[in-house]
């Protein structure tokens, strides 16, 4: 059965191929197959086989993927860049979004079947349900190129098409709801039970567990699971068709039974939580593993993975991009290939005592799995999410077992609610506590110093590189001896400590250090100097960039689990909207923000001075200048200057240190900041931070001439502005400004010494 596997991976290898590589990646896998046919025709037996499914595999991917797009994608182009009438027919629930309303739905675009479409519009979607026809004007774009960049979140989710509603929408309602929609229509129903029984954050868990809705989710939540390395057990994943299917054949004994009462639990739980790539991968792993037994068919887990990736790829080939379905894969070969393994090595060291051979057996094999699981997934995780949990084998030792009774008890309990409510809420005690027990130990966990490293660290990048060259060596040794392991992870460990106190060292070694931190459209400048910190401005405009974990994440690599100050400029979200995440991943002592003369923030004012309560954070509402020492540098903070928007009623900044001076104005414009001007005693600086992401109607003449920067640092990301605007780079390099941007630069750091 192993030619299967060789077939499945080379399809998707293919896949892979096309997807992530340029226009003419095509053309070396064509040299690729005619190299492996030569080898074919010139070897014998098993080479000769190898070759040929290689090359077979290959090209069916290759095939495929054009096929698929000729005739799914391309007829959709036509519709890109225009603004017409349409009508979609919904196959999802609306969900609340920023502007109104979201939901997904089928549009016939002239293809060999309906394309799968994202519909934005206003309150009004938020009626409508599965099956349901609404037709309105819409502006219609590319979900898979959004502003010259490329963009995968939409296409590995079946979803080409981005259509925003301009006018009124229609709704005609169905009939009745459509067979095919009869699973979600059961999710809504859990999710009413769920609320009858759960409360707090157990209802938000347990939904989340049985449903697979995450909705409530706030970032606060989202980072903590993160960062303890817990996020996958609260999605639902494979691990929970795992538990499904170990409950239905612990109730029914029989193999065969329990198979056919099994499997249409699982595709109907599949269908249920919206076919997420994890799930499908269990659903047909599962299936491929208890139907081969009952055929008398070798059971074999490497061929049933990857006939899942095939499944799963036939359906959408973009499916290959999805970060779900690559963890997913990824952590189950690590597991296969490393966890027994692993699991050897401890008890060769650990288990001497033969009573105590079932305690350990158990405690070996939970933290094997988790260590395999990891081998493969720690630098996807670095790279998608810029962190590596270090606490992550912890965490699922101690939460595993309370998620497991958490889904099987919380299943029973919902199980029993549509008998008696009353007698479900008894029974939900028992899970709520589990899941009490392990939002405790999540938040305790992410209280460990350094629990978590990030890609804001230079160094953890090369450690990586380091620590899988070992590894590889390791794996590839004839002779492992258990010094030369205990050796490697000496030294592995020994690298990692360096890795974390190196940055730690080089930020003591300055007298101040300023990082325009990398946030896209929107802006964070961290200050560092004599062991306080101040973070100006947290937010990005840019959805799939949340600033407060990158500010945490900077903090925390300077090994600060403390922020002095936080200043606001203004209310604008993006520059605020990621204070959630921040307050709840670093102490904050102080926060400055402007005091309001009129109402067009008070809404998001009173957001923040909420969280500012909640986390016990002191406020100062700015009227007049105010002088802070911090450490070595003098942060001089004015107050609004302007009248009328909200850009002109914020604060700036000039920190000084040992003789370098650094501007920050937020979005003031050309009046406003010759207000600044002529109100306050500047000196000529060595930075500034470009006001308003570069736009046009700041950062005047009159600004530059007088203050004579020498270098120019523009926050900026993908936006539908024009930002920065030509006429603002033209008048920074005429004043002799060294420009830097944070979409070409990343984050850009000053050391004064």
């Amino acid at each position: 059965m192993r030619w299967l596997a060789m077939f499945c991976f080379s399809v998707a290898g293919a896949v892979f191929a096309l997807e992530y590589g340029a226009e003419w990646i095509l053309l070396p896998l064509l040299v690729l197959v005619l190299i492996l046919t030569g080898v074919a025709l010139l070897q014998h037996k098993r080479k000769r086989m190898i070759a040929l499914v290689l090359a077979v595999g290959i090209s069916f991917g290759s095939f495929y993927t054009l096929l698929y797009d000729t005739l799914f994608i391309r007829p959709a182009q036509q519709y890109v860049d225009t603004e017409q009438t349409i009508s979609v027919t919904l196959c999802a629930y609306p969900e609340e979004h920023i502007y109104g309303a979201k939901c997904v739905a089928y549009m016939d675009v002239g293809a060999a079947a309906p394309m799968k479409v994202q519909l934005y519009g206003d309150e009004t979607l938020l009626s409508g349900k599965p099956g349901d026809r609404v037709t309105t004007d819409a502006s219609i774009r590319s979900a898979s190129l959004i502003r010259d960049e490329k963009i995968t979140s939409f296409s590995a989710k079946g979803v080409h098409l981005l259509l925003y509603g301009r006018g009124e929408l229609q709704i005609v309602p169905a009939e009745h709801l459509p067979v095919q929609y009869l699973p979600l229509q059961f999710s809504r129903l859990l999710q009413e039970k769920i609320e009858q029984i759960y409360d707090g954050e157990a209802r938000i868990l347990m939904t989340a567990l049985l449903t697979g809705v995450r909705t409530e989710f706030d970032d606060a939540l989202y980072s903590l699971l993160s960062e303890t390395g817990l996020t996958h057990v609260t999605a639902v994943s494979g691990m929970h068709c795992v538990f499904l299917f170990a409950m239905i054949r612990m109730l029914i004994k029989n193999r065969r039974r329990a198979t056919m009462v099994g499997l249409p639990v699982l595709f109907f739980f599949m269908l249920m939580v919206g076919v997420a790539p994890s799930v499908a991968r269990s659903c047909f792993m599962l299936a491929l593993l208890s139907i081969a037994p009952l055929l008398h068919r070798e059971n074999d887990s490497i061929t049933t993975m990857s006939f899942a990736l095939l499944m799963i790829l036939l359906h959408n080939p973009f499916a290959i991009a999805s970060i779900s379905l690559q963890l997913s894969f990824l952590s189950v070969a690590g597991i296969l290939l490393f966890s027994e393994r692993i699991c050897r090595v401890l008890q060769s060291w650990f288990i001497r005592d033969q009573k105590r051979h079932n305690v350990l057996q158990v405690v070996f094999s939970a933290i094997s799995v988790t260590c395999g699981a990891s081998v493969f997934t720690i630098p996807l995780s670095a790279y998608y999410f810029d962190c590596v949990s270090l606490i992550s084998p912890v965490s699922n030792l101690l939460c595993l077992w309370a998620i497991s009774f958490a889904f099987g008890a919380g299943a029973l309990s919902v199980a029993v609610s549509f008998l008696s409510v009353p007698i479900a809420g008894v029974i939900a005690i028992l899970p709520a506590a589990a899941l009490d027990y392990f939002m405790a130990v999540v938040r305790l966990l992410a209280e460990v110093p350094h629990h978590a490293l990030y890609t804001s660290n230079p160094y953890l990048v090369y450690w990586l590189f380091y620590v899988y060259a070992m590894i590889g060596v390791l794996f590839l040794m004839k002779n492992r001896r258990t010094r030369t392991r205990l050796m490697a992870g000496g030294l592995a460990s020994a690298a990692l400590c360096l890795v974390i106190a190196l940055p730690i060292l080089a930020n003591g070694r300055t007298s101040m250090t300023a990082s325009v931190l990398n946030v896209g459209q929107g802006e964070a400048v961290l200050l560092s100097s004599g062991g306080q910190t101040a973070l100006v401005d947290c937010g990005s405009s840019n959805s799939w960039i949340n600033a407060g974990t990158v500010a945490a994440n900077e903090i925390n690599t300077l090994g600060q689990t403390e922020l002095t100050y936080l200043i606001l400029t203004h209310y604008h979200n993006d520059h605020a909207n990621g204070l959630e995440t921040l307050f709840s991943r670093v102490k904050v002592r102080y926060l400055v923000v402007p005091k309001l003369s009129d109402a067009e923030s008070w809404q998001m004012q009173s957001e923040v001075l909420a969280l500012a309560e909640q986390y016990q954070t002191e406020v100062l509402l700015l009227e007049a200048e105010e002088h802070i020492a911090m450490g070595k540098a003098e942060l001089t903070i004015f107050p609004p200057m302007g009248t009328g928007s909200n850009n002109e009623e914020g604060l700036s900044l000039l920190c000084s240190c040992e003789g370098v001076d650094i501007l920050v104005t937020g979005d003031m414009d050309g009046e406003t900041e010759q207000v600044l001007l002529s109100s306050a005693v500047l000196p000529e600086l060595e930075v500034l931070v470009v006001g308003h992401h570069g736009s046009k109607y700041s950062t005047s003449e009159a600004l530059l001439e007088t203050l004579s920067p020498e270098t120019a640092v523009i926050s900026v990301g993908s936006n539908s502005y024009g930002h920065p605007a030509a006429e603002t780079l033209v008048r920074l390099e005429e004043a002799g400004a060294d420009i830097r941007r944070t979409d070409w630069n990343g984050k850009v750091s000053i050391l004064v010494y």
